[in-house]
């Protein structure tokens, strides 16, 4: 009897304490969850419904923490899962959005919801691409591009000339 009593407080102790999984969106609601300065996160399980969150961060470089207090509230369980500033054309909305964070860094994220911790989830930014390396194929104007522009450019003024000694001759027959 002293071990099923021992157990059953475990149990509760645990189901109290417990820790639930943080992950970044899937790719079924949006393209990608990790861009140069921000990372999307899914919001924690409606089982936590009205409770606020507060989201710690660890910058993993530079061992710096934020930490964000009552950030949001968790969703009720009678709509879709989604919650905070990405939001679908149709109006709801998808997850909850960390921004201003450095590019190229790795980060430790955890939400906290009352007595629950969610797990931990390192997630890396995105690597900025420095515009002047992207490739942006065209060279420099090549030799037919040069005379094609010429051309037109004497067209263009040979027309013009000619509407004009038009208006003159138009207006001298009078």
């Amino acid at each position: 009897m002293q071990t099923l009593r021992i157990t059953a407080f475990g149990v509760l102790l645990t189901l109290a304490y417990a820790n639930f999984p943080l992950q970044l969106l899937d790719s079924s609601s949006v393209v990608t969850a990790t861009f140069t300065d921000s990372v999307l996160l899914n919001v924690p399980p409606c089982s936590l419904a009205g409770q606020k969150v507060s989201l710690t961060y660890q910058n993993m470089a530079n061992k710096s923490t934020v930490t964000l207090q009552n950030v949001f509230a968790v969703p009720s369980c009678r709509n879709r899962r989604d919650l905070l500033d990405v939001t679908q054309s149709n109006g709801q909305n998808l997850g909850y959005q960390v921004t201003n964070l450095v590019s190229g860094t790795q980060y430790s994220f955890q939400y906290n919801v009352g007595s629950n911790m969610s797990d931990s989830l390192q997630a890396s930014t995105a690597q900025a691409v420095p515009y002047s390396t992207i490739y942006d194929g065209l060279p420099a104007r090549s030799g037919a591009m040069v005379v094609v522009t010429v051309i037109l450019v004497i067209l263009v003024f040979l027309l013009i000339v000619g509407l004009v000694l038009t208006v003159i001759y138009g207006h001298c027959m009078k």
